[in-house]
């Protein structure tokens, strides 16, 4: 698993691409008995959802791997401030974080830069500016992570609404009424299957709205 989000996170394009057309040779050959249209649709329905995943998990850990970089970008500037403090050279203060400095943590970097300008400049105490930055940092962490947690209800719904279509569907085919046959294989079924499916895009985007609308990255 590990190994599928290193290559999700360095080639996005191709590993969704990969898993995409993995799903859908295996949705024809899962629906061979459906005819040609019944074949083709359930390719195209497992390619769309599957790209879909691999979107969303990857924006999943983009998000998680900036949050961590963001910590562990306030921890190194505590330390900054620290050693400073303590009277340490300022170039050997820098030169000793750099090998800790996350990537990912461009804001923190344009921010630790700019204190470090006014430092020089305007002769303003270097470890007090990065004493407050790191306090800074972790205040907005914290408002972060609240935001999180309130918008974590949304999310909740946002998964088992988009998950109960595919149950009812299940539901109906384990109680024999063939609402795959008619979902893949009918016109009035792809009507009722395209329509599904642009619902289910629009009430994510508009999930997705909601929560940066709160300032919280969307997975």
């Amino acid at each position: 698993m590990n190994g599928i989000a290193t290559l999700l996170i360095s080639r996005p394009k191709t590993t969704a691409a990969a898993a995409a057309a993995t799903a859908a040779l295996t949705a024809a050959w899962l629906a061979s008995g459906l005819g040609l249209l019944g074949t083709l649709t359930a390719s195209a329905v497992a390619a769309a959802y599957t790209a879909a995943a691999a979107t969303a998990w990857r924006g999943s850990l983009t998000g998680r791997r900036r949050r961590e970089a963001r910590r562990s970008a306030a921890d190194t500037v505590a330390y900054l401030a620290a050693d400073l403090a303590a009277g340490t050279d300022p170039a050997r203060a820098i030169a000793a974080i750099e090998a800790d400095w996350p990537r990912g943590a461009a804001t923190t970097t344009r921010r630790l830069a700019t204190a470090w300008v006014v430092a020089a400049e305007l002769g303003a105490p270097a470890a007090e500016l990065c004493r407050r930055l790191a306090e800074h940092l972790r205040e907005d962490e914290q408002a972060a992570a609240r935001a999180r947690a309130q918008t974590a209800s949304i999310h909740a719904t946002a998964a088992l609404l988009t998950a109960l279509p595919a149950a009812g569907v299940a539901l109906g085919e384990a109680l024999g009424v063939g609402a795959v046959a008619f979902l893949f294989a009918t016109l009035p079924g792809l009507a009722c299957l395209a329509a599904a499916m642009a619902l289910q895009a629009a009430g994510l985007a508009w999930t997705r709205t909601l929560i940066r609308s709160v300032g919280v990255e969307a997975a």
